[in-house]
């Protein structure tokens, strides 16, 4: 008869210690994990809530200022709570000299007005990001809110030239030619007018600057989500060369100190 061997095993007090506390890591790990979890699922919901309480803003806006005036839209955002806000925004405009004159010259038939020794024509396109501190939040209809600002810009101006209507008496077919302006050749009782602001527009030059603005706004509106900001201040802009306006060197300058008033519309949630 055959026997039949049966194997036991038996487990000794220190083994069955470290299966237990091998259990008991596996169980922390296991809660860290859940904690850590949960702890992030917290941060997202905390984030998502934060995100829904931040209030933002389109903005188109119209600028008018001594040396030109800008149209421009922009981006605003802040939280409701808050009184702070930071912008983003672009604008275009035209950039002029306080020594432009018009003229006409009465002599000539059908003359039209031009600015005598303006050999060039200049506009400024600026990007900004601009800050906000309110001091009183418009909260309803009724309320008016009011704020200081401070803008960066980055103004990037390009000119190019002036063509004018120049009369040739040539007999018998006498008329006008469109030709580049040049005030020390053409006579200024021979200019009729200035031709097509767009005549010449590829000869144009490109000049980098940099801007700041600093003003006072103040905010109304009949709806929430919809408001009127009239704002006033001053701003600087200064370019690495004189903008090339003016034929007389002493008239053109590459700092242009300004006073502006901008009126923008803005809607949002």
């Amino acid at each position: 008869m055959k026997r039949i061997a049966i194997a036991r095993i038996v487990l000794k007090p220190n083994v069955m210690q470290g299966i237990v506390i091998a259990g008991n890591t596996t169980k922390r790990n296991t809660m860290k994990l859940y904690l850590n979890i949960t702890l992030c699922l917290f941060c997202l919901l905390c984030q998502g809530s934060i995100r829904a309480q931040i209030q933002k803003q389109w903005i188109i806006d119209g600028q008018l200022r001594n040396f030109g005036y800008d149209l421009g839209f922009g981006y605003q955002q802040g939280l409701k709570d808050q009184s702070q806000k930071r912008g983003y925004g672009l604008r275009i405009g035209s950039l002029n000299s306080p020594k432009e004159i018009y003229v006409i010259n009465n002599t000539l038939p059908g003359s039209q007005p031009f600015k005598i020794d303006k050999i060039n024509y200049a506009w400024v396109l600026r990007p900004y990001i601009s800050f906000h501190h309110d001091f009183t939040q418009r909260k309803s209809r009724n309320e008016v809110g009011t704020s200081i600002f401070g803008s960066a810009q980055l103004p990037l101006a390009y000119s190019w030239p002036v063509y004018i209507w120049l009369y040739e008496g040539n007999t018998p077919f006498d008329g006008y030619a469109d030709v580049q302006y040049n005030p020390e050749i053409h006579d200024s009782r021979l200019i009729g007018g200035t031709a097509s602001f767009t005549r010449g527009f590829g000869k144009g030059n490109l000049t980098p600057g940099l801007g700041l603005s600093a003003g006072i706004s103040l905010e109304w509106g009949s709806y929430r989500s919809m408001s009127n900001v009239l704002s006033f201040g001053v701003m600087t802009d200064a370019f690495v060369q004189k903008i090339q306006i003016m034929h007389t060197t002493e008239n053109n300058a590459f700092i242009f100190p300004m006073l502006f008033v901008n009126f923008a519309f803005g809607f949002g949630k």
